[in-house]
């Protein structure tokens, strides 16, 4: 597995075809996300639910994103890093919120 950083620059581009190529076809994707702050430790936020969505709005600086039943917003998110396979296909992904708490979101 390769660990990369996305630069924000990229951000948007990246979101747009993370969408097109993992949710556009009839197979649905499921996401487990958990939230890892300094104040309240691993917190777990879904159970693999159907990913619905990523978006990253470079004018609101904004990332949604939506599962099953959820949106989570993200203001201002300041690295995000993404888990390739051998293959290429992305199986997690790190989102580093500006006060410096992690959104893991899993992949399958």
């Amino acid at each position: 597995m390769a660990i990369k950083q996305i630069n924000k620059e990229d951000w948007q581009p990246f979101f747009d075809s993370f969408s097109h190529k993992y949710l556009k076809d009839d197979q649905p994707e499921y996401a487990e996300i958990r939230i890892l702050s300094a104040e309240s430790g691993a917190q777990p936020q879904t159970e693999w639910l159907v990913l619905e969505g990523l978006t990253f709005n470079a004018k609101e600086d904004l990332l949604d994103i939506r599962v099953e039943g959820l949106n989570r917003m993200i203001l201002n998110p300041s690295q995000v890093y993404v888990d390739e396979d051998t293959d290429g296909w992305i199986t997690s992904m790190e989102i580093v919120e500006s006060d410096g708490t992690k959104d893991i979101i899993e992949l399958r």
